[in-house]
């Protein structure tokens, strides 16, 4: 893997990282290694191993679009934490709170 790789590889998983609303520090412990280390990914002068990245992916991150530069599609999976909420939130409502909810979402519309 060349350098350019690397520093692309180091770019997706702080991009990740912030949509998924997760401090350096919090995602570094989660992951067992330093707040520099988790640096140094991001950075792309180092990459996280398998176990690594297995915990990032646990906490919300899409780790093939981290490696490869590819999304894996729009699942559960790759949800961030509030994403889940709203989800969950529209899979147990009633008819009523649906209703909101989708009215909510259009207002939020960016094209609104």
């Amino acid at each position: 893997m060349n350098k350019r790789n690397f520093e692309q590889t180091g770019e997706r998983l702080r991009e990740e990282r912030i949509r998924i609303d997760v401090s350096q520090l919090s995602m570094a412990e989660s992951c067992g290694v330093s707040r520099g280390t988790l640096a140094t990914w991001e950075k792309g002068e180092q990459s996280p191993n398998a176990a690594a990245l297995a915990v990032m992916a646990s906490r919300g991150i899409d780790v093939l679009y981290v490696v490869t530069g590819q999304r894996q599609g729009e699942s559960e999976s790759t949800l961030a934490p509030e994403e889940k909420a709203l989800l969950s939130a529209w899979r147990n409502s009633s008819d009523k709170g649906r209703a909101l909810l989708g009215a909510a979402a259009e207002v939020l519309r960016p094209d609104s």
